[in-house]
């Protein structure tokens, strides 16, 4: 998979899934999520990049704390 094809996939999640009271959505919602997680180390070497990747696809309130991201940089990862 390529950069440009995760990038509809993390559009086109549902980003909300865990408020659903339908566990079959939670579940679906967790597997994928696993499943981009999975792709994204495929892509990127370090975890920072991956989710500023990730993020750059996200809408806000779903992405990761760039605090978050910026401790996993001064870590080397």
């Amino acid at each position: 998979m390529n950069k440009k094809e995760l990038s509809k996939i993390i559009s086109g999640l549902d980003h909300y899934y865990q408020y659903s009271d339908d566990f079959t959505v939670v579940k679906r919602g967790r597997q994928e999520i696993q499943f981009v997680m999975d792709e994204l180390s495929k892509l990127f070497n370090k975890k920072s990049e991956q989710l500023e990747f990730y993020n750059e696809f996200t809408p806000e309130g779903s992405k990761y704390l760039q605090s978050y991201i910026d401790e996993l940089k001064a870590e080397g990862n």
